[in-house]
């Protein structure tokens, strides 16, 4: 098992940072590996079961998914199955008296079969490059999208 960590702050309140990510409506704007995702329900909640096409390695990969932890505005924990099987739980801290947010991902890689076992540190800079190109272009979204929005509002209250 290998572990990746990638921490952001966003400059948003949590409960805006939490909702903005857990929808998964939004992770084709701001996932960088995603290349489809279906999904039942319409909200997320404890045990919402979907499926991603990702580009990986230079492969298209077909991951089955779950959420196992479903803890708004805190956490929230999602079990990626297939070959390239992973676990990943994101925890959202408040920072700054609650003006921003300090989003932390942990996954656990759990590599299934001989092969994929050696190529373990390969797959993890991957990942590591691909969390961390995502998280940023998170954060670029929901910073913009706060401040269109309260431009907006400072333009109706002139």
């Amino acid at each position: 098992m290998t572990e990746i960590t990638t921490t952001v702050q966003i400059d948003r309140p949590r409960s805006e940072v939490f909702a903005y990510l857990t929808d998964l409506r939004n992770a084709p704007e701001w996932s960088t590996e995603l290349l489809r995702r279906t999904f039942d329900g319409d909200e997320v909640e404890l045990g919402t079961t979907g499926v991603d096409e990702l580009r990986a390695l230079g492969r298209v990969l077909v991951t089955p998914w779950q959420v196992t932890e479903y803890l708004p505005p805190e956490s929230i924990a999602i079990e990626f199955g297939g070959a390239l099987s992973a676990t990943s739980r994101f925890s959202f801290e408040e920072a700054d008296s609650g003006a921003s947010t300090v989003m932390t991902c942990v996954t656990d890689l759990h590599l299934r079969g001989a092969i994929l076992r050696m190529l373990t540190p390969l797959v993890a800079m991957d990942a590591r490059r691909a969390d961390e190109a995502q998280f940023r272009r998170a954060k670029e979204i929901i910073e913009s999208r706060a401040g269109k929005a309260e431009g907006a509002e400072q333009g109706r209250l002139k």
